[in-house]
């Protein structure tokens, strides 16, 4: 009986947060149409010229690839947003959406989130940042790397030499 009571427990719990992450989307989905209305963005000349990021993000496929693409433009709204707290009527909405955005993206990871924000507020216009940056540029070069491919080649490598080291011409089991 008790193994019944679990199940719908958990059933229950499974409702619950399924609905409360249903019923968060539809906040945010209100409050980007109320976004919407205020900056009148359903108006037919906006899509004037085609998209801004939607052919962008068409093109990126891969998605480690797609993982940069959406950081360039998870920015561009985050300094959008920070463009507008003077703006009253549409802070609520701007806040709610700001925090979904920064949920899905970083995995409700506030470091990450941190770490972000602290990056595209760097001005690159400032003489010591371009030092810094140019001093720590190999270094991030160096990262850029796929690490996984580079430490299996590292093993392979050391593999093989241990081998060459350790084989004789009378190991060989014929």
């Amino acid at each position: 009986m008790m193994k019944y009571i679990s199940y719908f427990l958990a059933f229950q719990l499974c409702i619950i947060l399924g609905s409360s992450s249903y019923y968060s989307q539809d906040i945010v989905n209100k409050e980007i149409e109320a976004l919407k209305e205020y900056f009148n963005a359903s108006n037919s000349n906006v899509s004037d010229g085609g998209s801004l990021f939607l052919d962008i993000l068409d093109r990126w496929e891969e998605e480690s690839d797609k993982k940069v693409i959406q950081s360039q433009i998870v920015s561009f709204y985050f300094k959008l947003f920070e463009h507008l707290t003077d703006n009253k009527i549409i802070q609520g909405s701007i806040n709610t959406i700001r925090e979904d955005l920064s949920a899905k993206f970083f995995n409700s990871n506030c470091i990450k989130r941190e770490d972000f924000l602290k990056v595209s507020q760097f001005q690159v216009n400032d003489l010591k940042i371009q030092r810094k940056a140019v001093r720590e540029l190999k270094k991030v070069m160096n990262d850029l790397l796929p690490h996984s491919t580079l430490r299996k080649r590292r093993r392979s490598q050391s593999s093989l030499r241990s081998r060459r080291a350790n084989y004789s011409p009378h190991d060989c089991n014929i």
